[in-house]
């Protein structure tokens, strides 16, 4: 694209411009100023003189650096400047400039020698345009970046003059809104991160000091557990003990109940048999009484007969002696008979007696046997019960162990986060997002973007 084309002709004007036009043309639209070479002002035009405050009899006369900074004019740049140009050379761009009231005016300006027609620099003229709002833009914008660089999204820039700076200016001002509003987002975030990291902290903190308490008492109750189950062991051990000699014990009573029901049987058979025996015996008395009296009258027989009947009443007076003793005997073994009979009487009753306590305590001996068997199965059990009790104690313990460690882990991560978001937080809090429109007053143009020379 050729951004200068041939002008095509105007009815009445050559195809060239006449100087005299173009010069009205620049003095129209352009500040212009001219200068002897050592920068005394000869002339300035309406548009200048408007620019910078001044009329032309306060300009006129008098030397260039009354448009400058103060140091600026006794800098060594700036007499170097002004030799350039005495020297021939020419300069073009922009300058920060000082108006009568003191406030910068930037302009963007072309400072060319003028030559006679021996080559020597007669005067310098500058032409310039007024570029102020623009460069203030370019400030803003520029500050509002500086301050963006050290986390203030703070910055705006007021809406410039400049059509082309608009975009630019909006679109910088979307962009720091659009971060502002990201950067409060992160922060909430982070500070709901850090927050609920504390609380996780302080939760895990309180879990782990349960869990590890838990742990002990889970410790501990599963070495209680153990002894008791050993306990239990033992108790079933000696309620089998025991009950193996209660059994015996039955065994043993069972068999006395026996003995008893014979000796009470055999004592009934002697009672019976010393019955039998009285009743012999009484009939023994009854033959002794009845010899007795066959031997009397034996005897009476005999003394009747006399010589004769002596040795016949001998022999009778001796069966009668027999027969007396024999009644004797037979009272005394009767008396011993009946003595006997009523010792096996008590003896029956007594065997009788022995016979319902063994009854008692064989029924004693059954009901405790019963009992401890009873016992040996409840302790057989409980043991059982204590030992799946332990073993669940005891996965419960490496569960809550492991659960522990977990706590921990989690504790450390919670830790970890809790730093991260602290961290994060600090990070977040460099940017200040309170809005605030700049341009009150011009920032300084910038070293480097515009030229003090001039």
């Amino acid at each position: 694209m050729a951004f200068f084309r041939k002008t095509p002709p105007v009815e009445g004007i050559g195809r060239r411009y006449e100087k005299p036009d173009l010069l009205d043309v620049v003095d129209a639209t352009q500040a212009v100023i001219h200068f002897k070479p050592d920068g005394e002002v000869l002339f300035a035009n309406e548009n200048f003189l408007s620019a910078l405050g001044y009329s032309a009899n306060e300009v006129e006369g008098e030397h260039h650096r009354m448009f400058v900074d103060e140091d600026y004019a006794k800098s060594e740049e700036y007499a170097e400047f002004w030799q350039k140009l005495e020297a021939g050379e020419p300069f073009t761009s922009q300058y920060k400039r000082i108006r009568k009231d003191g406030e910068p005016i930037y302009i963007l300006a072309t400072y060319c020698p003028v030559r006679d027609q021996n080559g020597i620099v007669r005067r310098v003229i500058k032409i310039a345009s007024d570029v102020t709002d623009r460069q203030n833009t370019i400030n803003e914008i520029e500050k509002g970046l500086n301050a963006l660089s050290s986390g203030d999204l703070s910055m705006r820039v007021t809406r410039s003059s400049v059509p082309e700076l608009v975009v630019l200016g909006e679109a910088f001002n979307d962009t720091m809104e659009n971060l502002s509003a990201l950067v409060e987002n992160v922060k909430k975030v982070s500070d709901t991160v850090y927050t609920a990291s504390q609380g996780i902290q302080s939760t895990t903190i309180g879990l782990s000091q349960r869990t590890e308490t838990t742990a002990a008492t889970l410790e501990e109750t599963a070495a209680a557990i153990e002894e008791l189950s050993s306990t239990a062991n033992s108790a079933a051990e000696e309620a089998k003990s025991v009950k193996t000699t209660a059994d015996a014990t039955s065994q043993t009573a069972e068999t006395g109940r026996e003995l008893v029901a014979n000796l009470t049987e055999a004592m009934e058979k002697i009672e019976s048999s010393s019955d039998q025996i009285g009743e012999i015996i009484s009939v023994i008395e009854g033959i002794a009484f009845q010899t007795n009296l066959l031997a009397l009258n034996a005897g009476v027989e005999a003394a009747r007969a006399g010589d004769s009947g002596r040795g016949f009443a001998v022999v009778a007076s001796e069966v009668r002696g027999l027969a007396q003793r024999s009644s004797e005997s037979a009272s005394e073994i009767k008396s011993l008979i009946q003595s006997s009979s009523q010792n096996v009487k008590d003896g029956s009753t007594l065997v009788g007696r022995a016979a319902k306590e063994f009854e008692s305590v064989f029924t004693g001996v059954n009901t405790i046997s019963r009992s401890v068997q009873h016992i040996a199965s409840n302790l057989q059990m409980q043991s059982d019960v204590l030992k799946e009790i332990n073993v669940a104690v005891s996965q419960l313990d490496q569960a809550t162990q492991q659960n522990a460690a977990t706590v921990n882990e989690v504790n450390d991560s919670g830790m970890l986060l809790a730093r991260e978001a602290e961290t994060l937080v600090g990070e977040i809090s460099h940017f200040s997002v309170t809005g605030s429109v700049s341009g009150a007053e011009a920032p300084a143009f910038p070293v480097g973007e515009y030229s003090k020379a001039g």
